[in-house]
């Protein structure tokens, strides 16, 4: 019976860790968004809470084997917009 218990322990932990995975990519995804929209205005733009998301969904990346994010850059930004225009 225990052998059953771990392995419901442990699909409850992939099954969180799957959530969460999704809320900080969606929150990713809305901040990517952000700046995108700041940068149309050619006004300055931080990266730094973007990549603060994106280095919690690497962590647990790194631990479930999901895919990694990588971290967002000024020239990735510049290079979205340009093909958008």
């Amino acid at each position: 019976m225990s052998v059953h218990l771990q392995i419901k322990k442990q699909m409850n932990n992939f099954i969180n860790a799957e959530k969460n995975y999704r809320k900080l990519d969606q929150i990713r995804e809305e901040k990517i968004e952000e700046i995108i929209k700041i940068a149309k205005n050619k006004k300055d733009f931080s990266l730094v809470e973007v990549n603060k998301v994106t280095e919690e969904i690497n962590k647990l990346c790194k631990s479930h084997g999901y895919p990694l994010r990588k971290l967002v850059t000024k020239e990735m930004v510049e290079e979205f917009i340009s093909r958008k225009v």
